[in-house]
């Protein structure tokens, strides 16, 4: 019986060791990616949008973190311009409507100018000029908004809308967090 016992210790032990640096190297990333997102403005959009490249690459920093965070920013600036317009091609809308959208037709183009300015700056590690440049995704998403509330209409691509802001309050914050660490390190 006692031989069985050691038996089963000795394989619970052994399976334990095999699987120990995966596990631990997996959770330090999740945890780092975490600890990165946590203070952000949605954390879980952050950690789900950051935390699948983080797992692909060895050499992952918060600079890389903010490249795929503005680059999930993109992705959904893109989505939402394109429902914006297939919304304007609509027959079905009234000119209040009409005027609302074609409002935020003209501010998602200059989102998608703002996040290429930043994105150039960030190649070049300039994160104080590019967060800067990127806050204006939330001025230019506001006054989308504020098209529709101002005319007591519907907002009808709320949920995408909500998506860019997350995003870029994410992109924001993750600039922002940057920046500290690099003062942070001169002083």
């Amino acid at each position: 019986m006692d031989f069985t016992k050691t038996h089963a210790v000795l394989l619970i032990v052994t399976v334990s060791l095999l699987f120990a640096p995966t596990s631990y190297a997996a959770r330090t990333t999740e945890a780092r990616i975490w600890n990165m997102c946590k203070p952000t403005t949605n954390p879980v959009v952050c950690y789900k949008t950051i935390l699948p490249e983080a797992t692909k690459t060895q050499k992952f920093n918060m600079y890389k973190a903010l490249e795929v965070e503005i680059q999930a920013a993109q992705t959904q600036v893109i989505q939402t311009a394109t429902n914006i317009a297939t919304l304007i091609f609509q027959s079905s809308n009234n000119k209040d409507v009409s005027d609302a959208l074609n409002t935020c037709k003209d501010q998602f183009s200059n989102i998608v100018d703002a996040i290429t300015e930043s994105v150039d700056l960030v190649s070049k590690r300039n994160v104080g000029e590019a967060r800067f440049k990127f806050s204006a995704v939330i001025s230019y998403y506001s006054a989308c908004k504020d098209a529709f509330t101002e005319s007591n209409i519907t907002f009808p691509i709320a949920a995408d809308a909500q998506a860019v802001y997350d995003l870029g309050g994410n992109c924001l914050d993750l600039m922002k967090a940057i920046e500290d660490k690099e003062r942070a390190r001169r002083t």
